[in-house]
């Protein structure tokens, strides 16, 4: 007989199907849950491999038709990115690559205008969340960074000053921060900035005759114009600065050290002798308006702009914070820096001194000199500590990701985190200080400081029934209890009871939850064994435990009376250590306890004869949370709101999850939680009644 051959897959007849069935769920809006799609998938006769393939390729063809049908159309956005998002949930169902949504983001970007990438931009952005989930995060992040790298190389860096920003922003809360890719790890320099100005002294609109620091403070107290200060001279002196702060490390070479030094201080010379006066008057409110959104990523070095910029407070400003960064990193401790590379002790004293200067010129230059001046310098204080991480080879600020997070690469061989330990010692805690002088507590995070401030009062928390963690009698005793009764028939070495660890928490919990353990005896009597104690006081306190259907049986209790009155003997329990306890069970009951034994007795027999508690009084099982999660899906707020849950946990909830019914599943469980004991059917009936879920509540019954 012969076999029939497996049907050959057609890439091309596939291709046209799966095309249909995404365009439909395009069209109908259906991106995000693209159900019929993954039923025609699952359907559809062919190996994952091949039809994965074919998927993959009919995406990128929807979105080059697109765009070949609108062009620049500024709809071509609104209309790709329905692809992209569709490409999103087909990969979350595994119908295609995890990667396809990248690849189709990276082809819409290469076929439009920086005006629609910004917008296309935008949606990038805006699924950062998405991208970085456990799904898509190692099969896109490489696709992203190629992605944003081809943005920033379309760019302009001084007109689309703004959107590379973005780029760069976006990356940063792309990657992890000790992500190597964004570190320059060996403290490399961009020789590529290089300033253009005019360097030939004859060929120049400035004089060459120099002004002397008297006269221009004379000009100065005049209120002349600027211009009358500017030679090529000092033009040539404040364009030169720029080469030293693009290649710091020239300043080590005496020569170019003694002409950085003598044009440094010409320029400090000149800003601080041609000071700007604060604006006043009624237009200075505008003035300030067009201050604080003025920005330049570089200044223009035309010497007909030399006297305006030497009245432009930002300009000022610029060189002033140059110079500081300059001198942050010729005396700082740099891993990558030569050992050669040293400054001597007239260097140094020099540059002390000249920062001094620098501090107080950006303090007496309007407007807020002091508040700006105060910025700087908490900046590079700040920049000091991301130096220092950057010597120590970059560690992660994860615990247990590497060897990184636990040792540093300073070159000493002593750990990082020791290290740092050592070091903070001698330091004032911020929150020992904030707590004497009554100040609000910021423990290092948001979450910390969230929890810490969850209970206005701690003491009061400490003493709040959650805190209570002792279990109760019937919980540590209940597998003990089921072995001291006589019908299962466990041998004593078997028993819990002859565990010391046992023992040591059953006479610990005896103590804080029973009164059998204080149980006064006569001095005459025998101390029993721990282990006869513990089984002694079991069997009692085990007749208050509720008990199952038929636990009442009379001939039961008749045996349990006849092994009781035995007296057990057994040669290793006599060698025990004897604390509490009598001898044996008649001597436990001595007179001083007949009254209490006879009402116990008393109450047993009640309780043997009393009817069945009500079937709705018990706990909620497992199963029947699941079941009303189900039903309860779409209205789990209003009966969280019904079970009394607070703003805080059905916010929790809706953050936590997407789905209703998980969240309709853990408004159950946070009401469990809350009430314990109290949280019964019937208190559960009663809110499914009122919130009108009378499937539900059918469940129940």
């Amino acid at each position: 007989m012969a076999t029939l051959d497996p049907p050959i897959f057609m890439f091309d007849n596939a291709r046209q199907k799966f095309r249909t069935e995404l365009e439909q769920c395009v069209l109908k809006h259906e991106v995000k849950n693209v159900s019929t799609f993954s039923d025609f998938y699952k359907t559809y006769i062919g190996a994952d491999l091949e039809k994965r393939t074919v998927v993959d390729q009919t995406l990128r063809d929807l979105v080059r038709m697109k765009i070949e049908e609108l062009g620049n159309n500024p709809l071509v956005v609104e209309e790709t990115l329905k692809i992209v998002s569709c490409g999103i949930t087909v990969a979350k169902s595994a119908s295609c690559s995890l990667s396809m949504p990248f690849i189709l983001l990276g082809d819409i970007l290469d076929c439009l205008t920086l005006d629609l990438c910004d917008q296309v931009f935008t949606y990038i952005e805006e699924g950062v969340s998405v991208w970085k989930s456990s799904s898509f995060y190692n099969a896109g992040k490489n696709y992203l960074l190629r992605m944003c790298n081809d943005l920033l190389r379309r760019l302009s860096q001084s007109r689309n000053t703004v959107f590379c920003g973005r780029i760069q922003l976006f990356l940063a809360r792309l990657f992890p921060l000790d992500e190597k890719s964004a570190l320059n790890l060996v403290s490399q320099f961009n020789l590529e900035n290089v300033t253009v100005f005019n360097k030939d002294a004859g060929n120049t609109t400035l004089t060459n005759e120099q002004v002397d620091a008297d006269a221009m403070e004379v000009e100065s107290s005049l209120n002349t114009s600027s211009s009358s200060i500017i030679d090529y001279k000092l033009y040539s002196n404040i364009w030169n600065l720029q080469d030293m702060f693009r290649y710091p490390v020239q300043c080590y070479t005496k020569e170019l050290w003694d002409q950085f030094v003598k044009n440094s201080e010409s320029v400090m010379r000149v800003l601080s002798s041609y000071k700007i006066e604060s604006t006043g008057g009624g237009n200075s409110g505008n003035q300030q308006s067009t201050y604080k959104k003025s920005y330049f990523p570089k200044f223009l070095t035309s010497e007909k702009l030399s006297d305006l910029q030497l009245s432009d407070r930002m300009f000022r400003r610029q060189i002033f914070v140059q110079v500081l960064i300059l001198f942050r990193y010729l005396t700082g401790v740099v891993k990558f820096k030569g050992n050669s590379l040293v400054l001597n002790e007239a260097q140094r004293k020099w540059i002390s001194e000249t920062e001094t200067k620098i501090h107080l010129l950006m303090e007496e230059t309007p407007p807020h000199g002091k508040k700006f001046a105060a910025y700087v310098k908490h900046m590079l204080g700040r920049e000091d500590f991301w130096v220092t991480w950057k010597n120590r080879g970059c560690p992660s600020f994860m615990r247990g990701t590497g060897k990184n997070s636990t040792t540093g690469g300073s070159g000493d061989g002593e750990p990082a985190a020791k290290r740092m330990k050592i070091n903070s010692i001698n330091k004032p805690s911020s929150i020992a200080d904030d707590f004497i002088n009554d100040r609000p507590l910021g423990l290092g995070s948001p979450e910390l400081t969230k929890l810490w401030a969850i209970c206005p009062d701690n003491f009061e928390s400490c003493r709040s029934n959650d805190r209570e963690y002792l279990p109760s009698l019937e919980q540590f005793f209940s597998e003990s209890a089921d072995q001291e009764d006589p019908i299962n028939q466990i041998e004593d070495q078997y028993k819990l009871t002859r565990d010391p660890h046992f023992q040591w928490k059953g006479l610990r919990l005896l103590s804080n939850r029973s009164q059998l353990f204080f149980t006064s005896q006569p001095v005459q009597v025998q101390f029993k064994s721990i282990p006869d104690y513990l089984g002694n006081v079991i069997k009692k306190i085990s007749k208050d435990f509720p008990k199952p259907v038929g636990a009442g049986d009379p001939a039961a209790d008749k045996t349990d009376e006849a092994m009781e009155e035995e007296s057990p003997s057994n040669g290793d329990d006599a060698k025990d250590t004897d604390v509490l306890g009598g001898g044996d069970d008649d001597e436990l009951n001595e007179p001083e306890l007949e009254g209490a034994t006879e009402e116990e007795s008393q109450n047993e027999e009640s309780d043997n004869i009393s009817p069945t508690p009500n079937e709705n009084d018990v706990e909620v099982s497992s199963e029947d949370l699941d079941a009303v999660a189900e039903k309860s899906g779409e209205n789990w707020k209003k009966l969280a709101q019904l079970l009394q849950l607070k703003a805080k946990d059905i916010k929790e909830i809706q953050e936590d999850s997407d789905d209703n019914i998980m969240r309709a599943r853990q408004t159950l469980v946070t009401w469990q939680d809350y009430n314990d004991k109290s949280a019964t059917k019937s208190a559960l009936l009663e809110a499914l009644v009122a919130c009108g879920l009378d499937d539900a509540v059918k469940i129940i019954k």
